[in-house]
């Protein structure tokens, strides 16, 4: 099949068919399909499917079936090209009991040229209501305490009405965000009243596709959250500064450095609403550092996501931001 072929098969789990892999070696790994930009036309490859593929490659050298990645940390190195599929080699780092790590390359096929770089952590029942229920079994199993922030006022706001909110769709149509509307009618005082690194922005996100075909549902949930874990937050860079989202307002430069996602637990599903919660916590010397958290339709933090990015703000933007200074 091709990629199109892919999107277009109501018989497959689209994201576990568009990133399967196929073993050249035991530690060496080659996509079945090349990866995508964001969109047609657009430079280089779309940083999820790095990290998606990525873990995948990672997860395929784990022998044992306990285990799933509770994190990774990425880099990109060179902008990837959808004119060959990309080549993994995958070393395997530590192999314990109840933690393993992979270490990851990818290379692009034609030119050989190295583009990502990523490492990846991995843990046997990383479930918590499993713990629990083996905890309440067995108490004398490792006590499962447990506590985590909750999501900002957004999610109360807008959880139980998204079904009356439009989305947009993009990606390659993999992908679907509800946006709400203080973003484009302008933000609250009470937000604007916060110093710029302590303003929360949020969004719903989840991805189009069904499980329900997915042939091992796990790796095809945690590798479509990575999939996802990229998506979006970058544009919305002014919005922290109280600058209505426009059209207009996402032509600016911006390209991620690096990438970092821990899964802290797997109750969740991507292709329901998630509630992305996030802050733009510090911008020096054109790197903007972004901190996200990951909610469940529960209200739990299911995932973490820390990203540092280059950032080429429009002057026309800074003379209209409310926070940040760059004059002596």
């Amino acid at each position: 099949m091709s990629i199109a072929e892919v999107y277009d098969n109501v018989t497959v789990c689209k994201i576990e068919e568009k990133f399967s892999l196929q073993k050249i070696t035991d530690t060496v790994l080659e996509g079945n399909y090349p990866l995508e930009p964001f969109q047609a036309g657009a430079r280089g490859t779309y940083g999820g499917e790095f990290v998606a593929q990525g873990i995948l490659a990672a997860w395929e050298t784990v022998e044992d079936p306990d285990f799933s990645p509770h994190s990774f940390h990425s880099y990109f190195l060179k902008a990837g090209s959808h004119e060959s599929v990309m080549r993994w080699e995958v070393t395997k780092t530590m192999q314990g009991r109840n933690y393993c790590n992979r270490l990851v390359h990818c290379y692009q096929k034609h030119n050989n040229q190295l583009c990502f770089i990523l490492t990846a952590s991995f843990t046997r029942n990383n479930s918590i209501h499993q713990r629990k229920l083996d905890y309440a079994t067995n108490p004398d199993n490792k006590i499962p305490f447990e506590f985590q922030r909750s999501p900002q006022y957004f999610f109360d706001k807008y959880y139980d009405k998204l079904d009356e909110m439009p989305y947009y769709e993009h990606t390659n149509g993999n992908l679907q965000h509800i946006i709400p509307p203080e973003f484009r009618t302008g933000m609250p005082s009470d937000f604007l009243s916060q110093e710029t690194g302590m303003r929360d922005i949020g969004f719903f996100l989840r991805v189009n596709d069904d499980f329900n075909l997915a042939k091992d549902k796990l790796k095809a949930k945690l590798v479509s959250m990575a999939f996802a874990s990229d998506s979006l937050y970058l544009s919305l860079l002014v919005c922290s500064l109280g600058i209505p989202l426009t059209i207009d307002v996402f032509k600016f430069f911006r390209v991620s450095l690096d990438h970092t996602v821990y899964y802290h637990d797997i109750d969740f599903d991507p292709t329901k609403w998630l509630f992305l919660d996030y802050r733009f916590s510090r911008m020096s010397n054109d790197r903007v550092l972004c901190q996200c958290q990951v909610f469940n339709e529960k209200g739990n933090m299911v995932v973490s996501i820390i990203q540092e990015a280059i950032a080429l703000i429009p002057k026309k933007y800074i003379e209209k931001a409310v926070g940040g200074s760059y004059k002596l």
